[in-house]
């Protein structure tokens, strides 16, 4: 699955505008005059300032089933810049699908972990999920090595952490979870841990924060370019659906030649009918990571509809676009090939380090090719993500974003679920016995019956936030696909729906600064997290730090 749910989070690191004036959070210490350097403090505070932020590893357990096999360092970042001291409040954040070298920055109020941090007065903490970055207990992905790469593990390391980490401000445990409220706070997978272990694993944090949160993991996932039409102009996707059918009526006929000429045209010769199918969805799949704060010569998928209608490229006409009927099928899928040919898969391939001097290479648009490196390369940082292909594969999340009968038309036929399934032979075969979920007959709606999914509704101290235009909104309980519609927001169980958002709106401060209506949900959230942290002193009788 070449985008997965984490691929949003480089997009989101990297968004940033201009703050609105008089806007509550503004990005730390924003003088002019002060001096940052990315190897000072992670690039965060400046140069001459304390850097408040604690690098540290904590000795997680290898199975939460089997305490006897030892434990390996998981590590974690904490910043206790905004802690008012013993018995004050913890944040964390909850573990992602990839390394978090780069997600250091939620300790800070540049993100809402942060912000919930400062409003609490309590210290800010990133924990790297298992398996990821420098927090592996294997240094091979195999097959083999990665049978403790579970869900269930995955969750019981926050609770293990979260009852046992001796943070160093706090030598006398006064912050532990017994005497301090902890929040858990997270966006998409993440953000359905934090759901999960609150029905799963209930009485360790006080209170969760869950934006776009896949609580229903869907197999064959057809749903997540629902939201993607409906961000679309309308003459942009009538054209793609026009585009789409005449490739998969050429790639029917049977005629290699012609096949092979058609494959050309998009810049993607020699690569499989299913692998060509697949990128064709590319552009579409470009829209999870935009953001409000995203430039407009950014967002991909405009950039490919304007390609699409003509008006983009230095032979584009901005001055005449079409109306809602569109160019109709010959143009759209020249100008669409001419877009891929031209656009996108020039340099693809150079964001791997496999070929980053190889700016002509299609060798990363290829999943059928046993000696590629994504599949020869099962280093704990290798680039196809095997860790979240392993979750797809064995728990099995599966998610697959391909097409199916009735669908939008967005996407090739040659795209399937079980195409894409495929892989999952390819990239974990048999060892010494040991083989994945999907192959052993675990199914996606496993999950389901365990979690409770769409219907996970009576929870306790849990606010969801997702966005309109979310690809992932399907497996959320804001879905049109729920059965009984959308679950309505309560005052016990808070439901916020962005206008026009994507995926994981809220996260950073700048986007939603960049937005009303996002702005107002944020502040909102903010409140209710932070009466919630107020209500556990209050059951304690005790006064919260800082107040």
């Amino acid at each position: 699955m070449r985008q997965s749910i984490a691929a949003v989070f480089a997009v989101v690191a990297a968004a940033a505008s201009a703050a609105t004036p008089g806007s509550r959070f503004q990005a730390l210490r924003p003088a002019t005059e002060s001096v940052y350097d990315r190897n000072y403090c992670y690039g965060l505070y400046p140069k001459g300032t304390p850097c408040p932020i604690e690098a540290a590893t904590f000795d997680q357990l290898i199975d939460h089933e089997n305490p006897s096999l030892g434990t390996f360092k998981q590590r974690y970042w904490v910043n206790p810049e905004f802690y008012a001291g013993p018995g004050a409040p913890i944040v964390l954040s909850g573990p992602g699908e990839s390394a978090a070298d780069y997600s250091v920055w939620y300790t800070t109020n540049n993100t809402l972990d942060g912000a919930f941090a400062q409003e609490i007065k309590g210290a800010a903490i990133v924990l790297e999920h298992r398996y990821w970055g420098d927090s592996s207990p294997f240094d091979q992905m195999t097959t083999k090595n990665m049978r403790y790469l579970t869900l269930d593990n995955a969750m019981r390391d926050c609770v293990y952490f979260a009852r046992n980490v001796k943070l160093s401000f706090d030598p006398e445990g006064s912050s532990h979870p017994d005497k301090a409220p902890w929040v858990f706070s997270g966006g998409s997978y993440p953000g359905a841990l934090a759901a999960w272990i609150e029905k799963l694993y209930p009485g360790t944090f006080w209170a969760y924060h869950a934006v776009s949160a896949v609580v229903q993991p869907i197999a064959d996932f057809w749903q997540y370019y629902v939201p993607i039409e409906q961000a679309m102009p309308r003459n942009c996707s009538k054209d793609m659906k026009l585009a789409i059918k005449y490739v998969d009526d050429r790639l029917s006929s049977g005629d290699e030649a012609r096949k092979e000429a058609l494959k050309a045209k998009f810049g993607l010769p020699g690569i499989a009918d299913d692998d060509f199918g697949w990128a064709l969805a590319d552009g579409l799949q470009s829209w999870q990571g935009t953001q409000f704060n995203t430039a407009p010569k950014d967002v991909t998928l405009f950039n490919m509809c304007d390609y699409i209608e003509g008006v983009g490229g230095k032979n584009g006409s901005a001055g005449n676009v079409p109306d809602e009927n569109g160019v109709g099928k010959c143009a759209a899928v020249a100008n669409l090939a001419k877009w891929f040919r031209t656009v996108r898969v020039p340099g693809s391939c150079t964001k791997y380090a496999y070929w980053k001097n190889d700016n002509k290479t299609v060798a990363c648009w290829d999943s059928h090719d046993l000696n590629s490196p994504f599949f020869t390369d099962r280093s704990v940082r290798n680039e196809w993500n095997l860790q979240w292909m392993w979750m797809l594969c064995n728990e099995p999340f599966q998610q697959w974003q391909g097409s199916a009968p009735g669908d939008t038309g967005l996407v090739s036929r040659f795209a399937t679920m079980q195409s894409l399934r495929d892989q999952c032979g390819r990239f974990f075969p048999d060892e010494d016995g040991y083989s994945y979920g999907l192959k052993r007959g675990r199914t996606t709606e496993d999950i389901v019956r365990l979690t409770d999914g769409w219907n996970l509704v009576n929870t306790t101290r849990l606010v969801y936030v997702n966005g309109e235009y979310d690809p992932w909104l399907p497996e959320t309980v804001s879905s049109t696909f729920r059965p009984g519609g959308p679950l309505k927001s309560t005052p016990e169980v808070p439901v916020f729906v962005v206008p026009k958002a994507a995926h994981c709106p809220d996260l950073v401060m700048d986007n939603t600064l960049s937005n009303e209506p996002l702005h107002e949900i944020t502040q909102n959230v903010l409140k209710i997290i932070s009466t919630w942290v107020a209500d556990f002193y209050k059951e304690k009788g005790v006064s919260q730090p800082g107040f």
